[in-house]
């Protein structure tokens, strides 16, 4: 039993260097995904990263709301006039935005769904 916890700390371990190292490599890329984001502009109009917000995950643009926590809502039945209802600081036109962002990125969105996934206690 001791070897399975020493093994899930290293795995544990690895996988915080891993995302570290997935974080550096996003700032190295950044100027250049702007750059390409730019050249599409248009397309979701309301949503952007940024890396001064919630370390660059998607957000509806000028506010804290990441696409992941609209999606959420959406999976767990809300429908997106509800999820206007339960986050008035949006509007109807953003909220689409974000769930076509999604369609359009899911796996990227799907990644951070798990990220911030709260473990549940056996």
């Amino acid at each position: 039993m001791a070897e399975l916890s020493s093994d899930m700390q290293t795995i544990y371990k690895r996988l915080d260097a891993l995302e570290r190292e997935i974080r550096q490599l996003r700032e190295v890329l950044r100027p250049h995904v702007s750059v390409a984001q730019g050249m599409q502009s248009g397309k979701h109009p309301y949503v952007e990263s940024n890396s001064a917000i919630l370390d660059g995950e998607p957000c509806i643009k000028d506010t804290r709301t990441s696409v992941r926590a609209i999606v959420e809502h959406w999976k767990f039945g809300d429908a997106p006039e509800d999820i206007a209802r339960k986050l008035p600081h949006l509007r109807l036109a953003q909220i689409f935005d974000a769930l076509g962002y999604y369609d359009d990125h899911r796996d990227e969105i799907e990644h951070y769904i798990a990220l911030n996934r709260v473990p549940v206690d056996d």
